[in-house]
């Protein structure tokens, strides 16, 4: 009986710490109508897969999916992979039709818990170290002779050219491979320092894109940022999440930003997804805490001091009313209970 315990106890232990370690979604992607796309491990069961209309409205794709990625195709249609137990990337066509792309049921075959769908109609993916691609025998093939010490995300470009962090060396690098496969180094230390020892699982570089200006973003969860590479390795901090939130991925459209943001040190709050237009004004679009029902209530440009005043403005003004009802003695007369004495 007491080895029975102790193997619950163990196995309730390493679950715990298998959730501990869960790294929160990073995918990110707005279409040409700007509906938002969005990947979320922590709600139904192993996760979801949402779309945040352009109305507004929240809408499930997937539930019990555990997906770290979107991604589009050429027509729109949305790309996205399960990573746990089995690995399998579906299309989720407009009219509602699944088409199953890819399955493995190996991680090292193919490993739907870091992959993505190309702008040019590839599957690629990081296994074992290296980035693979899919080809058309439906075979993996590595892209690139450069080992990656430890990286979580991919992204690929419409040019052909797929980057991929590495921290495996503490400092976190982002790496460039071109359709050759010759690899650069496009930025260097881009993990922030902390008053503690390196954590492999929190310090981490996730969601990665290109902005509309060209310039490649990255996610960089210790500093709670969105680093922009410029030129000759050179970086600045493009955004920084405020009140205990940190950003895990970030896509552009028409100029404006929009960041997946989670809360608490491996992101058990949330998602909500920021909006920073091309004037700098934040927007909080989404708060998973805040919908009710599949529908949602934005809460723009921080307006947490209107709303304050508003409900004071509300309070006082019923507070008077009342008073007024109870001196007149009109509507709701006062009146004298005797004690029955």
């Amino acid at each position: 009986m007491a080895t029975v315990k102790y193997i619950f106890t163990w196995t309730i232990l390493l679950v715990i710490s298998q959730i501990t370690h869960a790294h929160p979604s990073w995918g990110i992607v707005v279409d040409q109508n700007e509906n938002i796309y969005f990947a979320d491990i922590l709600h139904n069961e192993m996760g979801s897969v949402w779309k945040l209309t352009n109305k507004g409205k929240l809408e499930l794709l997937f539930e019990n999916f555990h997906a770290h990625n979107v991604s589009l195709d050429a027509d729109g249609n949305l790309i996205t992979a399960h990573g746990e137990n089995n690995h399998t990337m579906v299309r989720l066509n407009s009219d509602g039709k699944i088409d199953t792309l890819y399955h493995r049921l190996n991680h090292e075959e193919f490993n739907g818990g870091n992959s993505t769908y190309t702008p040019l109609g590839e599957i690629v993916f990081v296994a074992e170290n290296y980035l693979w691609r899919v080809n058309q025998y439906g075979d993996k093939e590595k892209l690139s002779e450069y080992k990656l010490g430890w990286s979580q995300t991919v992204y690929a470009d419409e040019n052909g050219n797929y980057y991929a962090p590495d921290i495996g060396d503490g400092l976190g690098k982002l790496i460039k491979i071109d359709s050759t496969g010759s690899s650069t180094i496009i930025a260097t230390n881009l993990i922030s320092k902390l008053d503690r020892p390196f954590d492999r699982h929190a310090d981490i570089l996730m969601g990665i894109t290109l902005g509309c200006d060209g310039h490649v973003y990255v996610a960089e969860l210790a500093g709670k940022r969105i680093i922009k590479v410029l030129d000759n390795q050179k970086t600045e901090t493009f955004y920084i999440s405020s009140d205990g939130w940190f950003p895990t991925g970030v896509d552009f459209f028409s100029g404006n930003a929009y960041i997946l943001e989670y809360k608490s040190k491996n992101g058990h709050e949330g998602p909500r997804i920021v909006k920073i237009d091309e004037s700098g004004v934040k927007t909080i679009l989404f708060n998973y805490d805040n919908y009710q029902k599949g529908a949602i209530s934005p809460i723009t440009k921080d307006n947490t001091n209107w709303f304050w005043w508003i409900g004071s403005a509300a309070i006082i003004t019923l507070s008077t009313v009342i008073l007024w009802i109870r001196r007149n003695k009109k509507l709701l007369p006062i009146t004298k209970h005797s004690s029955g004495r």
